[in-house]
């Protein structure tokens, strides 16, 4: 019984197999060519994306490691500039053509939940009127970040405090930061943080433990660490509308620290400060909107120029896509007192800009006009600034 039961499962699967046409010789050719015209098509575009445009494969770089993804970049901003000294940034330069920033980095991760960037700046990334920049060590990390609420690196980084201090050079959308934010926030420096998103990314962190005396500089200047941390909430999130509200603040010991405009004796710190900030921004449509205000409180070991004084800045910037995704009009107006205490040495900015995306922010054209009031007349001026920004 069982034997025949077999014998009749094989015949219905024959007789299943045997109904089922068999392609003709030309069919199976016709497909075949389709394959081989599909394959020829996928090559063709590859070649173009890799940039093969001779019949010598090019060069491509390879990983050394065991890394699973390596990527290669940078970006250049050469900038034009004419005019007055809108802010003390300016004193004393004249019409000038340089680049701003030209930087390259190599970046890639693990399948192990670790990442890295090693950068390098070409331009020395500053505005003053500087000679025989040399290359020297940008942004720099290694990253563990299995876990999105808790994302820990270490390298050199932003402290976590200034909004716009913490926003990509890239992407800002005035060709300068306000002078606020220059004066009062700190560059990048070697440091350990962990930030995270919570609550679906409704509220995010980043705490930052740093050496505390800038940017490629391995000793501690004392034996205390700079402290800061940033906490971001976004109360509303929709596809046409997002606000996002920010605070932060730092906190450090300080010894020898280069901070320009404050009145100190040789423009160096030596003391305790503490540092406090608040932001927002808003996003509606083709309509941006942002503001911030910083405040600190300076303690001087020599008491000048007093035993504690307060800085503080703000700014405000809106921007409206004329053209959708082309053209962006930009207005801006910022202060800063290098000393609450003492009454007329208040310097105030207005910026009028413009931006126009060639291919987004990978070539973007900037333009921007600034008219700035001072204490004196090395701080009151107007300025052209204008960029070309590349990334690649």
């Amino acid at each position: 019984m069982k034997t025949r039961c077999i014998v009749s499962l094989l015949s219905l699967l024959w007789v299943g197999v045997s109904a089922q046409p068999t392609p003709s010789l030309e069919e199976r050719l016709e497909a075949l060519e389709q394959r081989v015209q599909t394959l020829a098509k996928e090559n063709t575009e590859l070649k173009q994306q890799l940039g093969w445009k001779e019949t010598k494969a090019p060069v491509l770089p390879q990983p050394a490691g065991k890394e699973s993804k390596l990527v290669i970049g940078g970006f250049l901003q050469g900038q034009a500039e004419f005019g007055h000294a809108a802010d003390p940034r300016w004193a004393g330069i004249r019409n000038r053509f340089f680049f701003r920033r030209a930087r390259l980095y190599v970046a890639g991760s693990f399948a192990e939940d670790f990442a890295f960037k090693a950068g390098l700046d070409l331009q020395g990334n500053t505005l003053g009127a500087s000679t025989g920049n040399l290359a020297r060590a940008n942004e720099i990390y290694l990253n563990w970040r299995r876990y999105p609420f808790a994302n820990v690196r270490f390298g050199q980084l932003k402290p976590a405090y200034g909004s716009e201090a913490l926003a990509s050079d890239t992407q800002i959308l005035t060709v300068e930061r306000s002078l606020a934010n220059d004066r009062l926030t700190d560059g990048r420096q070697l440091a350990a943080g962990i930030a995270g998103d919570l609550f679906d990314r409704k509220l995010s962190y980043l705490v930052i433990v740093a050496n505390g005396n800038g940017a490629n500089v391995s000793a501690n200047d004392n034996a205390k660490f700079q402290k800061s941390a940033r906490l971001t909430w976004v109360p509303v999130a929709t596809a046409r509308d997002r606000l996002t509200l920010g605070i932060d603040g730092l906190w450090s010991e300080d010894v020898n620290l280069a901070k320009l405009d404050l009145g100190l004796p040789g423009n160096l710190f030596t003391g305790s400060r503490q540092m406090a900030g608040a932001d927002l921004a808003w996003n509606h449509g083709r309509f941006d909107f942002s503001a911030e205000w910083l405040h600190g409180t300076f303690r001087p070991l020599a008491a000048l120029p007093a035993a504690s004084f307060a800085a503080e800045g703000w700014q405000a910037t809106a921007a409206w896509y004329v053209i959708p995704g082309k053209l962006r009009a930009v207005v801006r107006a910022e202060a800063f007192d290098p000393n609450t205490a003492v009454g007329g040495n208040t310097i105030r900015t207005r910026t009028l800009g413009l931006n126009y995306y060639v291919k987004g922010e990978d070539i973007k054209l900037m333009l921007d006009y600034l008219n700035g009031d001072g204490s004196g007349a090395t701080t009151a001026g107007s300025r052209l600034l204008t960029r070309l920004q590349l990334i690649f």
